[in-house]
């Protein structure tokens, strides 16, 4: 019976150590009307300032640019162009950066690596990577650039 006490006795107390605080010694912050308020115009503010920096003048989408025809399972090399979201013209940003993944049914996507390097054409990228299996791969396209903003997916088809 001693022998039941010795070991109960140490496990109780270690569970008791171990279990979390009880709501009535936890310390709640109140916020008044006032402060909502001021975080209501902190973050409008904050919105407006981003809305300033993010003009239609500075943002850019990447588009593909080759191959037009049928992209076939394996190593590919893609042309990326970024161009200007209302003209449609090409802008020479300085950096992109391009993922490549194919979402798969009930599993983490399927990742391909991705090399990128700039063309002699301003604006248009050399992408090369794996399309390991048909079906429907996804390059997620944003650009790098302190002058232009700007991201997008490109979905394509690999045979």
């Amino acid at each position: 019976m001693k022998k039941i006490i010795t070991l109960i006795l140490p496990i109780s107390i270690l569970m008791i150590a171990c279990s979390s605080p009880s709501t009535d010694t936890q310390t709640q912050v109140e916020t008044t009307p006032e402060t909502e308020t001021t975080a209501t115009e902190e973050s409008t503010e904050t919105a407006t300032e981003t809305e300033t920096t993010a003009t239609e003048e500075n943002t850019v989408m990447v588009a593909l640019a080759s191959p037009e025809e049928e992209i076939p399972m394996g190593d590919a090399e893609l042309i990326l162009e970024v161009k200007d979201n209302t003209s449609g013209e090409s802008v020479p940003v300085e950096n992109i950066e391009v993922s490549s993944t194919m979402p798969m049914e009930g599993e983490d996507p399927m990742i391909s690596k991705v090399e990128i390097e700039p063309t002699e054409t301003p604006g248009q990228f050399k992408v090369k990577t794996n399309f390991g299996m048909a079906g429907t791969w996804n390059l997620a396209a944003t650009v790098k650039d302190a002058k232009y903003q700007g991201e997008n997916e490109i979905v394509i088809e690999v045979k």
